[in-house]
């Protein structure tokens, strides 16, 4: 497959994730408020479609480094790397929220493993999904920092991407509506990208030297 073609598909997939989780996210039921929407079909769905968003999340960030590598630097490669590790972290994530935490919710006696001190995620665990959530976080910021200063690509995507990131990735313990909207500006930010990448729409033209 040629460079070309594979920044092209790899658009298709961020815009395809990225839709996915900002039409997915605002449908995201408030667990801290009601613990028991864990158990819900809503929560069920929402984290069963972050699924295929995040799998192909990590095919879109091949693409989309690709494509402007030569002009991020540095900084790009370690937000692509940061990136890539936070999104390969919150699939396992999603996974478990989608098929494993609602059967342990729907158990009275192995609710006391969803405590944020209970003897699951007050292990080892925590810190793996904290270094999880830090990782995402910063590796979008810069992610999104490179692609403004790199000028390849549509730079307001980016802007989107470095703020939405966080509020997405803290969410818990940031509240439920900051981390929605976190949600759908990172993935507002994804899918525009996606489309860019797929369409060559906004792209910053290198023009070449003329030859005798």
């Amino acid at each position: 497959m040629s460079s070309a073609n594979l920044v092209r598909w790899s658009g298709v997939a961020l815009l395809i994730a990225g839709t996915l989780v900002a039409v997915t996210t605002p449908f995201h039921p408030d667990d801290a408020a009601d613990p028991n929407a864990v158990t819900t079909n809503v929560w069920v769905i929402v984290h069963s479609l972050y699924v295929p968003a995040f799998i192909l999340t990590m095919f879109g960030l091949v693409g989309l480094y690709a494509r402007q590598a030569e002009h991020a630097g540095v900084l790009g490669l370690i937000g692509f790397i940061l990136a890539f590790i936070g999104s390969s972290l919150f699939l396992v994530v999603v996974v478990l929220e989608a098929s494993v935490v609602p059967v342990i919710a729907a158990d009275p006696a192995g609710q006391i493993l969803l405590d944020p001190a209970g003897p699951l995620f007050g292990g080892e665990l925590g810190p793996i999904l904290l270094m999880g959530q830090a990782a995402f976080a910063l590796g979008f910021v810069l992610t999104g920092i490179a692609t403004v200063r790199a000028d390849v690509l549509p730079r307001w995507p980016g802007v989107l991407l470095l703020i939405g990131a966080p509020l997405a990735a803290f969410w818990p313990p940031l509240p439920h509506l900051v981390g929605v909207t976190g949600g759908v500006l990172f993935g507002l930010g994804y899918a525009w990208l996606g489309y860019a990448m797929w369409a060559r729409t906004g792209e910053r033209v290198i023009q070449q030297p003329a030859h005798p």
